[in-house]
């Protein structure tokens, strides 16, 4: 398989992890706030709570509260944005797949394809994206490990909140490269 052919199944395989992560946790958001809504709109919950000094007039302003998280922020609508673009990203990929020799015109057809998808994507959180890149590397035997990319902690754990505009992730191989220029030389 040619290198370009390669690289179009790695991009439209990342791109679609990162879509499918990106799902996962929005469901998983929209669930819990609607979960909260409704345990905590209960009355019968004011009365079990209410031994701990929870009172219901706590309860009613913590529901609207969240109800109003989840009207704003549309958990469930993101959710479905991004099972959409997953789904794209896969039939882009299952298309490709398909084709026995891919041709140079094939190739450039697919990333044609995968840029179309791109236009409707919402902004990218960078630190998701870096993951969906290993995650893609871990899938495929395409490129070398040391094309993985360093992923500060902060920015692992933060990933799903903060977008982190304009962190440029360095590879590995990067890393490596840049340590070893760095160390002094030994005779001299």
């Amino acid at each position: 398989m040619r290198n370009d052919a390669q690289s179009f199944i790695f991009n439209a395989l990342r791109n679609a992890l990162y879509h499918t992560a990106q799902r996962r946790t929005n469901e998983a958001r929209a669930r819990w706030l609607n979960f909260a809504v409704i345990v905590l709109g209960a009355a019968t919950v004011a009365d079990f709570l209410e031994p701990w000094g929870i009172k219901v007039i706590h309860l009613g302003g913590l529901t609207t509260v969240i109800g109003a998280l989840q009207l704003t922020f549309d958990f469930g609508g993101r959710a479905r944005t991004h099972q959409i673009l997953q789904h794209d990203y896969y039939k882009a990929l299952a298309d490709f797949q398909a084709i026995a020799e891919p041709t140079e015109r094939n190739v450039a057809e697919a990333n044609s394809r995968l840029t179309t998808i791109m236009a409707d994507e919402p902004p990218i959180l960078r630190a998701v994206d870096a993951k969906a890149h290993n995650d893609a590397l871990d899938a495929t035997d395409f490129f070398a490990s040391d094309q993985r990319l360093q992923v500060p902690f902060l920015h692992r754990r933060l990933k799903n909140l903060y977008a982190f505009e304009g962190s440029k992730y360095r590879t590995l191989a990067d890393i490596k490269s840049e340590n070893e220029r760095n160390i002094p030389n030994a005779q001299g």
